[in-house]
């Protein structure tokens, strides 16, 4: 499958974890799980985002709120700045995602794109299926046409 080019509005995501220090993804998701009840103003009770930042350690596990709920204690909130990115779908347990994500790479740079500032994220809905053949999300990574 091929990358397709999206535009977003600025999204919020709440969640536990953190951008600028150190963060295992497999410790923050179950955290997360533990307390999706806590988060006001979900926008979609189906999803949920992992996050990071280019050049920054850490990830975020988290879920899109409205831009103006509130952010329970012990969690953080990351706006995902507006514009155009790129999207793959991710197809196969998640010890092949390196291979998904360096077909994105190279397609960003074959069509003269440079990640910008870039925040990468993904999406998790009802068809991620754990480490399972048939499982498939989506990851997106931010945009600038070089």
């Amino acid at each position: 499958m091929q990358p397709v080019l999206t535009e977003f509005q600025k999204r919020k995501v709440v969640g536990v974890g953190s951008i600028g220090s150190p963060t295992n993804p497999g410790d923050v998701w179950p955290v997360l799980f533990a307390r999706l009840e806590e988060v006001p103003g979900r926008v979609n009770r189906l999803e949920t985002i992992g996050l990071i930042k280019r050049n920054e350690h850490g990830y975020i596990a988290g879920v899109e709120t409205e831009l103006l709920s509130e952010v329970p204690e012990g969690m953080v909130a990351y706006e995902i700045p507006a514009g155009k990115y790129a999207g793959i779908t991710h197809r196969g347990p998640l010890n092949q995602l390196k291979s998904t994500f360096e077909k994105l790479v190279g397609w960003l740079a074959d069509n003269r794109y440079d990640p910008y500032d870039a925040v990468f994220f993904e999406v998790y809905d009802h068809r991620y299926k754990d480490d399972n053949n048939d499982s498939e999300f989506d990851i997106f990574v931010q945009l600038k046409q070089v």
